[in-house]
């Protein structure tokens, strides 16, 4: 009887052993046979930019409404890594998601002690947890053991520490290192101090009970506990631990810098989390307040765009007067929003029809009653000036010699030549164009008015740091000197300038939209160029809102808080005699040879070309392919050409009668 007890209890024995087996391996296999996906849609970025100098300069939140600023192993301090390791995970780069030695000590101190010790969670385990939040049960916990063993095969560990480096909770809305380093310590994670990386090493593990703005006991205490075990693990000194603990733990969150937030959303939209801008944030912040302090008509907004005039790099965007004023619609990007230009074009008409040889600057030109094919332009003072040269002209902004001139220039080439530098114009409507009838951006006004300061090169502009791409071609350099002469010589703005402006050269034009819509002032002090735009956000008429009025006040403080420059100036050129008056004679002169619609034939290279021409009084200027001019002082004299091809050649003889004629030379 006992030997057949013993030989059952045998059985029963081996029987329970190979059930213990059974259900290990079991459980083994069941929890490496994880092969589902982990959600990881909690990932998601606050975006973030700095500014040129390395300045945090704008956070925006999460899509969750959390901050959560991605945060690498290389952007925290190497101290906070070791107290994290010693006090979290001390074998992370060792186990394969799931520490069985500390699971072990953890449920022998739970039977021994009747609490818990210690936790056998791995950073591992708890990025699980931070990806796919749940309650804390037995189950919950068996489900990230196998996940976590997951993640290790799916991931490196670099990958797996910066999922949790960026979703680890620090209070409130607050996660990841990086977030949380600026929120209590105005700081990044690689200049932490060693009190200030323990107390981030111990708030993820009650975040809301160990706040130091609200417990500041607890996350003192909590501090100390980290320290300790660094201590006794050997990771770290009694006199390292000493000095911590003499800092004072944080008494408040403090506000993230907002300085712009429309360049921000800007860089939200196109996928950019972060990068670092070009923009100056002392610079930023000084024309953030000034904006936010102007006094402007209620319902009226403002935006402010600075560039470099030679790289087209963005210094400060302010893209209204106050963002999160949203009965002014603050949240809309003016910078960006299509307006009207209102005079702002006239300085490029006449500077491309000089450097084509239809005027010079001192041209005289007849501001009078004007019909051109049933268009009537006015001027806004509904006067007439009478014979004023084109640079007073542009001056005074008078609309009749702007439109004249836009017509013999051509208003489909003015478009074309824009573009050409990446200038888009919408909405382009034929001659009124020079006046305000188009549409267009103030980011491209700014970089039109680039070409002032980088002479004649339109720079195209970009916040991105990394990004620089060449000035394009608008005018020459002379032509443009003489714009600037002629814009930073303007007596009208007198007694609405003022203390930087008479130290240096300011080359400037206004602008006004329809019915007061848009008022703007553009201008360049060489080595920055910068716009200002105030207008009704709906584009709905405002009485007294010009360009003069409202925004050149801006401009003229602006210019006080911007660094003087040299801008490169040059008094007009005296123009030639059958240049000096733009209203020419109706009759025109009679071309004898060559022929219009001709072709020429020649046998070798520098060609000269006779010219015959009835009832023609010397001397002659002609202009080749509008792009240089000729002076022929008495007959039987030759037009030189330099190659084959077609050719477009205008004469003005000494009485302004006016000759064309097309051929091509083979």
């Amino acid at each position: 009887m006992a030997m057949l007890t013993w030989l059952y209890d045998r059985r029963a024995l081996r029987q329970l052993i190979a059930g213990l087996l059974a259900m290990t391996v079991w459980g083994w296999g069941w929890l490496h046979a994880y092969v589902g996906k982990i959600d990881h849609s909690r990932l998601q970025y606050s975006t973030y930019l700095l500014a040129e100098q390395g300045e945090l300069l704008h956070v925006l939140l999460a899509a969750d409404e959390r901050l959560r600023i991605r945060t690498e192993q290389a952007h925290v301090d190497g101290h906070y890594l070791d107290l994290l390791m010693a006090y979290e995970d001390q074998r992370f780069w060792q186990h394969n998601g799931v520490d069985w030695l500390a699971m072990l000590r953890a449920v022998g101190q739970l039977i021994s002690h009747g609490y818990v010790v210690s936790g056998g969670s791995t950073l591992t385990m708890q990025t699980v947890r931070l990806l796919e939040p749940k309650p804390r049960t037995v189950w919950n916990k068996l489900d990230q053991m196998r996940k976590a063993l997951a993640l290790e095969r799916q991931f490196s560990k670099a990958d797996i520490l910066q999922k949790y480096l960026t979703l680890a909770p620090f209070g409130g809305n607050v996660e990841g290192v990086n977030a949380a380093s600026l929120v209590w310590f105005n700081k990044w994670p690689s200049a932490l101090t060693p009190a200030e990386a323990a107390l981030l090493v111990a708030l993820p593990q009650s975040p809301e009970a160990r706040r130091p703005d609200r417990f500041p006991g607890r996350a003192q205490q909590a501090r100390h506990n980290v320290l300790h075990r660094a201590l006794e693990k050997g990771v770290i000194s009694a006199a390292y631990m000493h000095m911590a603990n003499l800092s004072a733990v944080p008494t408040q969150q403090r506000k993230l810098t907002k300085l712009a937030p429309h360049l921000a959303w800007y860089r939200e939209h196109r996928g950019d989390l972060t990068s670092q801008t070009t923009v100056d944030a002392d610079l930023q912040a000084r024309l953030a307040a000034l904006a936010k302090n102007t006094a402007i008509q209620a319902g009226l907004n403002m935006a402010i765009l600075v560039v470099e005039s030679q790289t087209g790099k963005v210094k400060a965007y302010i893209g209204s007067q106050d963002y999160y004023d949203f009965n002014r619609f603050g949240a809309v990007d003016y910078i960006r929003a299509t307006r009207s230009p209102g005079s702002t074009l006239k300085p490029f008409v006449y500077g491309l029809a000089a450097a084509h040889g239809d005027i010079y600057f001192d041209t005289m030109i007849d501001d009078s009653v004007t019909n051109i094919d049933g268009y009537q332009p006015q001027n806004m003072a509904n006067a007439f000036s009478g014979s004023v040269s084109v640079a007073k002209a542009l001056q005074r902004s008078l609309n009749i010699p702007a439109v004249k001139v836009m017509q013999r220039y051509g208003a489909e080439k003015f478009q074309a030549k824009l573009a050409a530098t990446g200038i888009q114009l919408s909405n382009a409507q034929g001659l009124p164009t020079v006046l305000g009838g188009a549409g267009i951006r103030l980011y491209d006004l700014v970089s039109l008015y680039s070409a002032l300061g980088n002479q004649g090169l339109v720079s195209p502009l970009s916040s991105y740091h990394d990004i620089s791409l060449p000035g394009q071609r608008l005018l020459p350099a002379n032509t443009v000197a003489q714009l600037n002469w002629i814009l930073s010589n303007n007596s009208g703005s007198s007694g609405r300038l003022h203390g930087a402006h008479s130290k240096q050269a300011v080359a400037f034009k206004t602008g006004t939209g329809p019915g007061g819509s848009d008022a703007l002032a553009l201008a360049t002090n060489g080595r920055y160029t910068f716009g200002v735009w105030v207008g009704t956000p709906d584009g709905s008429h405002r009485a007294n809102n010009t360009g003069l009025s409202s925004a050149v006040p801006i401009m003229a403080n602006i210019i006080d808080i911007l660094p003087q420059s040299k801008l490169p100036t040059h008094v007009i050129a005296p123009a030639p005699i059958a240049l000096r008056r733009f209203d020419r004679p109706v009759q025109e002169l009679e071309m004898i040879y060559p022929l219009d619609g001709s072709v020429l034939h020649y046998k070798a290279e520098g060609l000269r070309v006779p010219l015959d021409i009835k009832g023609a009084r010397y001397p002659l200027w002609v202009s080749v392919n509008g792009l240089s001019l000729q002076h022929i002082q008495a007959g039987n004299s030759s037009l030189k050409l330099l190659s084959r091809g077609g050719y477009n050649v205008t004469i003005v003889d000494s009485r302004h009668k006016t000759a064309a004629v097309n051929f091509y030379v083979d």
